[in-house]
């Protein structure tokens, strides 16, 4: 036991690994800094968009910095339009750790109990891309953190093939490595008896524009099996990944989706939408043909 104390002693003076940066502000109806939120007058929702990938090919710098991405600034055309019913708000994350780092965050668990608490009585969580994994994990460890829906948009649940890209600077390697099908498949099965709390409204949407994906994730790693056994809806929508939260169609739908409930699926509504959205059978490329003909006008 004395042999063993030096030891431990060596341990607990031992420096713990520091904090990777975050940053949570408000964006609309006003910008404001994480101290200084205020809830507009009458406003009763609250949106939160935390961001996904960006990657940073020449400076480690950069991945380190928790910086907002231009579709969650106040003046983009998503904030504006979520800004005419909804107070918004904005999660960013440096990307030198691992996904599931991320969404462990305690700014980020803070921030969604002090919303709670700020009065709001819907307070949504859109995530996009990696981002959709973090709000997926935060309501799933935290259900009682007040988060009332989660909107995940072109998320990796089951992972991508373009998480193994080349040419990322060394230190965003473990927030890459983590998006990998690898990877998530095995965050999903070590958290296979993890639910989405049945008080949370939860929608998936699937980005379809390249027919079995949005060019870079897959429609089943965006809708995976183990949400579809919990009767999470999915809402297909034509176009590819960097568009899905910068088209103003986009927006439009987006805020659609904030606004209407979201109620859980029976498992025949996820059969009927399996043979369409993940194209089981002719009628699912049937359905995808004209899906694309009536978004764009011609098929690409």
């Amino acid at each position: 036991m004395t042999a063993l104390f030096p030891a431990v002693l060596l341990a607990s003076l031992a420096p713990s690994a520091p904090p990777f940066e975050t940053q949570f502000v408000q964006v609309a109806p006003q910008a404001r800094p994480e101290g200084d939120w205020r809830r507009a007058p009458g406003a009763t929702r609250a949106v939160v968009l935390i961001q996904g990938l960006k990657v940073h090919p020449l400076s480690k710098d950069n991945v380190a910095r928790a910086a907002l991405r231009d579709w969650q600034h106040p003046g983009s055309g998503l904030v504006k339009t979520l800004a005419r019913d909804a107070d918004v708000y904005a999660f960013a994350y440096a990307q030198d750790v691992p996904l599931d780092e991320i969404a462990e965050a305690t700014s980020l668990r803070a921030g969604a109990r002090r919303l709670h608490d700020l009065g709001y009585r819907e307070v949504v969580v859109v995530g996009y891309s990696a981002g959709g994994v973090v709000a997926r994990q935060l309501v799933e460890d935290n259900p009682g953190l007040g988060v009332t829906k989660v909107i995940q948009v072109c998320a990796p649940n089951a992972g991508s093939g373009w998480a193994k890209l080349e040419g990322v600077r060394s230190n965003q390697k473990p927030f890459l490595r983590s998006l990998t099908k690898e990877d998530r498949r095995g965050s999903l099965r070590a958290r296979r008896d993890v639910r989405v709390p049945e008080g949370v409204q939860f929608v998936c949407v699937v980005g379809t524009l390249a027919v079995t994906g949005d060019g870079v994730v897959s429609c089943r790693s965006q809708w995976s099996e183990d949400l579809q056994a919990q009767g999470i809806p999915a809402v297909a929508w034509p176009v590819d990944h960097l568009s899905a939260v910068r088209a103003s169609s986009s927006a439009e739908r987006l805020a659609e989706l904030v606004r209407s409930p979201q109620p859980r699926w029976t498992q025949a509504q996820v059969a009927v939408a399996r043979k369409t959205l993940l194209l089981e059978g002719p009628s699912g490329w049937l359905f995808r043909k004209r899906e694309r003909v009536d978004e764009r006008g011609a098929v690409p």
